[in-house]
C-alpha cells in the first residue's frame, strides 16, 4: 500500500524528535514541521490540470532553507550537485516506466536508496546531505512528471509513492549519521583507553 511507509517513518521521526532529542528550539521546529507535513500530505494545490502535493512543496522549501543557511555550501558546486541528483532521480523513474522488469525489489526502496546514497556521498555534512536529498528528489519529481505530461492529461506532483521514497531516503541518511556518530564515539573511547596505557609505558 503506497503512502503507508511515509506515515510510519514520519510518526517514528516525530517520536524520536519529541522524546529523545535535547530540549532546544531546534527540536520544537523539527517536531512541528513533521506534524505539519503529515497533516498536509493529503492536501493538493490544483493549478489547471496539475495537482501539487503540499508536503512536496514543504520539503522543497526546507531543502532551499537548509542550503541558504549552511555557510559551508559553495553555490556553483551545490547547484551542479543538486542538478545531477535531480536528473538521476528523474532518469531512474523514467527508466522504470520504460523497462520495469529490472526492478525486482520494490522500486521505492531502490530509487530512494540510490538517491539517498548519492546525497550522502556528495554532501559533506548531514545538513548538506538532507538539503541535497530534499531538493533533488522534489525537483526530480517535477521533472519526471513534466516529461510524462505529454502522455497524461491529469498530473499529480508528489504521489503517495513519492512520499514513501522521500521518507525512506531520509531514514537512510539519518541511519548513516547515527552510524558515523557511533564510530566517532568508539574511536574516542579507544583513544582514551590507550592514553593511560601509553603513560604507564612511558
Amino acid at each position: 500500500m503506497e503512502g503507508i511507509i511515509f506515515y510510519w517513518i514520519a510518526w517514528l521521526a516525530w517520536i524520536v524528535t519529541t522524546f529523545m532529542m535535547d530540549k532546544k528550539k531546534k527540536r520544537l521546529k523539527i517536531s512541528i514541521f513533521i506534524l505539519v507535513s503529515i497533516l498536509l500530505s493529503k492536501w493538493l494545490l490544483v493549478v489547471s490540470t496539475y495537482s501539487i502535493n503540499v508536503t512536496l512543496l514543504l520539503f522543497l522549501l526546507l531543502g532551499y532553507y537548509l542550503a541558504v543557511n549552511e555557510k559551508k555550501f559553495k553555490v556553483i558546486s551545490f547547484y551542479i550537485t543538486s542538478l545531477t541528483i535531480t536528473f538521476a532521480y528523474a532518469g531512474i523513474m523514467l527508466f522504470r516506466v520504460y523497462d520495469p522488469v529490472w526492478f525486482i525489489i520494490d522500486f521505492r526502496i531502490i530509487i530512494s536508496g540510490i538517491i539517498g546514497v548519492l546525497a550522502i556521498y556528495l554532501g559533506r555534512t548531514t545538513v548538506q546531505q538532507f538539503s541535497l536529498y530534499f531538493i533533488a528528489i522534489c525537483q526530480g519529481e517535477f521533472l519526471y512528471w513534466i516529461v510524462l505530461s505529454q502522455f497524461h492529461e491529469v498530473i499529480t506532483f508528489g504521489t503517495e509513492a513519492f512520499l514513501d521514497m522521500l521518507s525512506i531516503g531520509c531514514f537512510v541518511i539519518y541511519l548513516w549519521s547515527v552510524i558515523q556518530h557511533l564510530i566517532l564515539v568508539i574511536e574516542n573511547t579507544i583513544s582514551k583507553l590507550q592514553k593511560p596505557a601509553k603513560e604507564k609505558q612511558g
